[in-house]
């Protein structure tokens, strides 16, 4: 059994437009005792979001843990805040955006598991797309 600060990782900042730090807690290529599942918190800007993308390979299940405002899954938008959780099912489009002025935690569960250079890339990736 492990227990993980989650206070204690840093993180990775991505910058506007999709202003947010990512924190990798557990993915198959930083942890020798968890290969069967990824697990990210992503922490949104105020009034910011993440891009909206997909997982070709499998699904994501979000957790608001603070902060409002929507989610887009699919063609469907809804209303999010503290104690949602999302399915964001293999191949369908998604996206959170925080409307609150305080950050928006996230705590995400991927299975299967992405490194955590999948999960960096891929923000790191819409970033610069988005600044052309």
């Amino acid at each position: 059994m492990s227990l993980i600060d989650i206070n204690s990782i840093k993180g990775v900042r991505i910058d506007e437009p999709y202003g947010r730090n990512i924190k990798i807690i557990l993915a198959p290529d930083i942890s020798d005792e968890v290969k069967d599942v990824s697990i990210t918190m992503g922490i949104i800007d105020p009034h910011s979001q993440n891009d909206l993308h997909m997982h070709p390979e499998g699904i994501e299940i979000l957790y608001i843990v603070s902060g409002f405002g929507y989610a887009v899954i699919g063609d469907e938008k809804f209303p999010i805040r503290h104690d949602s959780l999302i399915v964001a099912p293999k191949g369908v489009m998604h996206q959170q955006v925080n409307e609150s002025d305080d950050p928006m935690k996230m705590f995400a569960v991927w299975t299967p598991p992405v490194t955590s250079e999948e999960v960096l890339g891929r923000a790191r990736q819409a970033q610069l797309q988005a600044g052309k």
